[in-house]
């Protein structure tokens, strides 16, 4: 258990990178997508969740992840980090193969049972962050918003935001503000998940 009480996720293994829904290997147990802007934090937020270090690649340049890479967490979740998509210095070609990646998986047999969809907090949702929670509603999965890098903003500024990105996504649901550099909100996400997918398997 870690400080908060939710279930840490030492035993967490990377399986395979697959470039179209039809590689996915056989699994038993629910699954998570994670998806947002290029730049938005996405490889730092997997680290922290998993909280290894160095298992998810990061770079300071954006539009690395290009393919579906899976990972198994303790045998018990099946967590699927997808392209990051709008990045502006990509090519059209790859922007559209990205595109049509992710919305191939998400209404293929394999979709997933919950999708996070990461927000940085200093910009809110963007077009293509509207076009994939469209897409998620129109194959009815339930998605998670999480707003990044909330360290960047303090104390007034930071509600503000938050209440801006609530009535941008419908009033619906409140971001979760996390910070993969500070671990903040990193505890609440995890637990979340674990209540939402796990727990009961």
């Amino acid at each position: 258990m870690d400080r908060a009480g939710a279930i840490c996720w030492p035993r967490t293994r990377f399986v395979q990178s697959v470039a179209a829904v039809g590689q996915f290997p056989p699994f038993a147990m629910p699954s998570l997508a994670v998806a947002g802007h290029s730049n938005v934090g996405k490889s730092s937020l997997l680290n922290a969740l998993f909280g290894r270090k160095g298992m998810v690649k990061t770079s300071k340049n954006p539009g690395c992840t290009r393919l579906l890479n899976l990972f198994a967490v303790d045998e018990r979740l099946l967590v699927v980090d997808l392209p990051g998509y709008g990045f502006a210095r990509a090519s059209k070609r790859d922007q559209k193969q990205w595109g049509s990646l992710i919305e191939g998986y998400l209404s293929s047999r394999v979709s997933p049972d919950r999708v996070l969809v990461l927000l940085d907090i200093r910009h809110g949702p963007k077009p293509h962050d509207l076009q994939l929670i469209s897409w998620l509603n129109a194959a009815a999965i339930r998605w998670i918003p999480v707003a990044t890098k909330a360290d960047k903003l303090t104390g007034n500024k930071r509600r503000q935001r938050l209440d801006a990105m609530r009535e941008a996504l419908g009033g619906m649901l409140a971001p979760i503000p996390t910070s993969a550099s500070k671990m903040r909100g990193i505890d609440t996400l995890r637990a979340l998940i674990e209540e939402e997918l796990v727990a009961g398997e």
